[in-house]
């Protein structure tokens, strides 16, 4: 348990990339001195402007953004670092008054923060032993070693994604029990004793769709592929961030292994794909109100339990 431990409540909005938060953000400032913390994987990284969509300096001017633009793109971020920055940054918000607010699309970086981490024990391996062994097996190995000690896992986890079934795998192995059977046991242990009201944004998926598709367009209109150019300079085209969607897709057209015709399309893809992962983790999630970002009764909601 985090020191200097507190009890209040901070609403939680989520949705999945694109559905277009800035609207009920900019409405919400107007209402109270709103500081938004960022529960977003990506946007943490220096650098990262356009591909992540951190806010712009207009947004910045209507309320504080925090956890955005600090890290470099050589370094690793989990939800552990990310619940203990969101103690630290919640802090220094409230000590002045601010009203702390968390946005963002990062499923795992919620869950930190809701309901805190597995105890793990010592009835397994060393992690750093297991993910060594795990980092150099292929995706099709890990789908099967999953299937086989943790079936549960590998039904709920869908196969394309090798981050939460590695982790998935990572957690039994170092525990010595399947991660489901720990989840199945674990009490809430929200940080700094928060209630964390969460409020879901949604959009038909065809709307959604067409905003990914529009979104992706500007942000090349808008110097995506320059900006990525200029980062390859300073930094390893393997790092971390330039891993980052869209990013990622741009390195290879940038290293001459995808055509330039092809990269719009295919971060379209990909993103919306993304996004539809995002749909799926939010649609478990227990929310407080669902709706669109614009639905004049989802911030009225959120206005009422501003602390």
């Amino acid at each position: 348990m985090e020191a200097g431990r507190t009890a209040g409540t901070c609403p939680v909005i989520v949705g999945p990339t694109a559905v277009g938060k800035t609207a009920l953000i900019t409405q919400l400032a107007q209402e109270f001195p709103v500081e938004i913390i960022s529960l977003d994987s990506r946007q943490v990284y220096h650098g990262l402007r356009i591909g992540t969509a951190q806010p712009t300096a207009a947004e910045l001017a209507i309320c504080p953004h925090h956890l955005i633009d600090f890290l470099p793109p050589e370094d690793t971020y989990d939800a552990a670092r990310y619940r203990a920055d969101f103690c630290r940054v919640y802090g220094e918000i409230t000590a002045r008054g601010g009203r702390p607010v968390v946005v963002g699309g990062a499923g795992l970086y919620l869950t930190a923060i809701r309901d805190g981490f597995f105890d793990l024990g010592d009835g397994g391996r060393p992690l750093a032993e297991v993910r060594a062994e795990l980092d150099n097996l292929g995706d099709d190995e890990i789908r099967r070693r999953l299937q086989a000690s943790d079936p549960a896992a590998w039904h709920r986890i869908h196969g394309n994604d090798r981050y939460r079934s590695q982790r998935a795998l990572e957690i039994g192995l170092v525990a010595g029990r399947p991660m489901s059977e720990l989840a199945a046991a674990q009490k809430p242990d929200p940080a700094l004793g928060l209630d964390f009201p969460v409020f879901v944004l949604e959009r038909p998926v065809a709307e959604l769709d067409a905003r990914i598709a529009a979104r992706t367009s500007a942000m090349l209109a808008g110097g995506w592929i320059e900006e990525t150019r200029a980062l390859m300079t300073k930094h390893d085209p393997d790092c971390p961030g330039l891993g980052s969607l869209g990013y990622r897709e741009i390195v290879a057209h940038l290293c001459g292994s995808l055509a330039p015709a092809q990269v719009e399309e295919l971060i379209v893809r990909v993103t919306r794909q993304y996004a539809k992962r995002q749909r799926t983790w939010f649609r478990k999630v227990e929310g407080r109100m669902r709706g669109a970002p614009e639905s004049p009764a989802l911030a009225e909601a959120i206005l009422q339990i501003m602390p």
